[in-house]
């Protein structure tokens, strides 16, 4: 077991293999990178962790009015993503969490995650606003008519020299009508 800064282990997170993520969600994200193509788009990811190595995706929020979408980067209008965030929150009588992001990769050949990934995941674990010390981070990555998913997930092991390093996960993912 791992432990997190303040002594929490990790066997209590969820830090998983699976992803359930709706039909309606997917299409949702495909329809916005498909709206932005060829720039970048994103959003954020909610849901719940069925048990400790399942999560369930029931909602993705979209970049927001003012998001900037360019060719190799994306920035989201974070002030109405939180706004919606809370939204969701209460509407699903807080059962239904903040999990993590989503975003493009246009013409990308992978879904590997870039540095600039891996340091918006690191960014999410040190935020206590974000009460995601386990964050996923969705890739959609392609074209039109050809994009692929690919799911990763991000946790800090603690090293007894220096800073903790960042862990990423391959997440499997599976798909769900509702």
């Amino acid at each position: 077991m791992y432990m997190l800064k303040d002594g929490r282990g990790t066997a209590g997170l969820a830090r998983g293999n699976t992803v359930w993520v709706p039909e309606d969600v997917v299409r949702d994200c495909v329809l916005s990178a498909d709206g932005h193509y060829p720039l970048e788009s994103g959003g954020v990811l909610m849901g719940w962790w069925s048990v400790e190595n399942i999560a369930v995706v029931t909602a993705m929020i979209g970049p927001g009015p003012e998001a900037l979408h360019e060719r190799y980067a994306f920035q989201p209008d974070q002030d109405w993503q939180i706004e919606q965030i809370a939204l969701h929150y209460e509407r699903s009588e807080r059962r239904e969490t903040y999990l993590g992001d989503w975003h493009t990769h246009p013409d990308a050949r992978n879904g590997t995650l870039s540095w600039t990934d891996r340091s918006v995941v690191r960014r999410i674990i040190a935020t206590p606003a974000a009460r995601c010390p386990v964050p996923l981070m969705m890739i959609l990555w392609g074209a039109p008519e050809s994009w692929n998913l690919s799911m990763w997930q991000g946790w800090l092991r603690p090293r007894k020299l220096l800073w903790d390093k960042l862990a990423i996960d391959t997440l499997r993912t599976a798909t769900y009508q509702r």
